[in-house]
């Protein structure tokens, strides 16, 4: 597995070096077929699940993950031990590239007391908001170990941030997870896993805008996508969970919004993304509508043998690409993260995001 990891790498490294990454424009170069791959972006070695990525006041681009053991992966900038909430620090102007270590914690003390002491912390996403920066991750909850949403702010992207209490915990033990916040029209919205809007083995996706502190104000919650909306997304084969979860909006220049989200089980070759067309208010009237036949198949994902016959492929063709979050670069263009499995471990690259007369694309 090791020897196969390395020869990933190196393939990726070497069409990185090659690979030119361009605004989204219509002067674009022609995204490959459907199905077919673009060269590699910028991978990292550095093993990240569900990264988030923000540009910092200075220009660096900060990126986030799920909490990191101690004596895992490379550290610089002084970084020991566990890191809750993981900081990459790459790239700077247009240029967004990855990094393969880890510069600090954002979270250096770890989830609020709402959450079981010590615990690990999972999807961590934050946006910048006025001169603040709003983190919202998922947490165990103390008294019973329900997956729940909590909130910290800071006022530098690196951190560290400061705990401000429970965020989201559904009733009747449903999940609340993989927060992405986001702004529009001068406000702050966050689009999250919501199991409380469905019943059973069904997932589904919210979005609900905040006041300036980052509350939510739940009279403005959105129903965005249910599991029952597609027919890709169970977790295992033969049955179990259908999972929609891992969101993240965006708002193109013509001002339609869209979601981005990940569906099946991470720990496969399966685990895909979609993308769903919004309308033009981040908080749509109806729920979104999967794009190129996404009801039936993912937009991004694994084209080769246990992949679920994508739209499109991703820069490296690795297997269970989800997690992607879009942000913008400098020069407003847009750039995602996401993270690959290898049948391990998860790793994190980006790339940007560009569009065509076939839609949209990564390089």
């Amino acid at each position: 597995m090791r020897r196969r990891f390395r020869r990933l790498l190196a393939a990726a490294a070497a069409a990185a070096a090659v690979a030119v990454v361009a605004p989204l424009a219509g002067a674009a170069p022609q995204a490959p077929a459907a199905g077919g791959l673009a060269p590699a972006a910028n991978p990292s070695s550095f093993r990240l699940a569900d990264p988030d990525t923000v540009r910092a006041k200075d220009g660096r681009y900060v990126t986030y993950g799920t909490t990191v053991p101690a004596g895992r992966g490379k550290r610089c900038g002084g970084a020991t031990g566990r890191l809750y909430v993981p900081v990459l620090v790459h790239g700077s102007g247009n240029t967004v590239g990855m990094t393969d270590c880890a510069s600090g914690d954002a979270l250096p003390g770890g989830p609020g007391a709402w959450a079981e002491p010590g615990g690990a912390i999972w999807a961590p996403g934050v946006a910048r908001y006025g001169d603040r920066y709003f983190m919202f991750y998922t947490a165990s909850r103390r008294d019973s170990g329900q997956k729940c949403i909590g909130r910290a702010v800071s006022g530098s992207a690196r951190g560290p941030f400061r705990n401000a209490g429970e965020w989201a915990c559904p009733p009747r033990g449903r999940w609340a997870i993989d927060a992405n916040p986001f702004t529009g029209g001068g406000r702050l919205y966050v689009t999250y896993r919501d199991d409380a809007i469905t019943a059973g083995a069904e997932t589904g996706i919210s979005t609900v805008r905040t006041d300036s502190a980052g509350r939510a104000v739940w009279s403005t919650r959105r129903d965005v996508l249910k599991s029952t909306d597609i027919t890709w997304d169970t977790r295992r084969t033969g049955g179990g969970t259908h999972v929609v979860e891992n969101p993240s909006m965006w708002r193109r220049a013509n001002g339609t919004w869209y979601l981005m989200y990940s569906g099946n089980n991470w720990d496969s070759a399966r685990y895909s993304t979609g993308i769903a067309e919004c309308g033009g208010r981040p908080l749509p009237s109806s729920r979104c509508k999967p794009l190129r036949r996404g009801v039936e198949r993912p937009y991004f994902g694994f084209t080769g043998s246990g992949g679920l016959g994508p739209y499109r492929g991703l820069p490296g063709n690795h297997r269970g690409p989800g997690g992607m979050d879009v942000f913008k670069a400098a020069d407003g263009t847009f750039r995602v993260v996401w993270h690959w499995w290898d049948g391990g471990p998860r790793y994190p690259i980006t790339g940007a995001l560009r569009l065509n007369s076939g839609g949209y694309y990564v390089r």
